[in-house]
């Protein structure tokens, strides 16, 4: 639920994308910036890959060096990030890497978080009219808390 007591840094991050409307990436070619977990491993070991995204441009072009030299920044407009990315991500269960800094550190979540936390903050911030699809998304979102808690999903 937002805002998050203990991490002022992305309770920022949901308050800019939801006032820009963008989400900034690395892209090369159709690769995105990902790179594996340090907190998450899959069932037989291996990292969860996060794919990484930031609320300002300087903060991703600050990632462009080493592994990501060559990855260009690419600017994603919110619903497309709400709708295309999130919700995909989270049927592929993977994560999302929140404002990573140079060195790949920042915070992993799951996607379905992040969406919760903007709708919540949209709310908060009397915004809704600016997401499109908000019940939809608040649909999706109402499922994934039910599956959580146990409950059988309704569809």
């Amino acid at each position: 639920m937002f805002p998050h007591p203990q991490d002022e840094d992305y309770n920022r991050f949901i308050r800019a994308i939801l006032g820009t409307q963008t989400v900034y990436t690395l892209v090369l070619d159709e690769d995105v910036a990902e790179c594996p977990s340090t907190e998450y491993e899959e069932d037989d070991g291996e990292p969860v890959p996060v794919f990484c995204v930031w609320h300002e441009r300087a903060a991703a072009e600050a990632c462009t060096a080493e592994e990501w030299a060559d990855y260009e920044i690419e600017e994603l407009p919110l619903d497309f990030f709400l709708h295309e990315w999130l919700v995909s991500m989270d049927q592929d269960a993977v994560l999302l890497g929140v404002d990573f800094d140079p060195e790949l550190y920042g915070l992993e979540i799951e996607p379905v978080e992040v969406l919760a936390d903007i709708l919540d903050a949209a709310e908060q911030m009397q915004c809704t009219e600016l997401i499109d699809g908000y019940g939809e998304l608040m649909n999706y979102r109402l499922e994934w808390e039910r599956e959580m808690a146990g409950q059988k999903r309704l569809n």
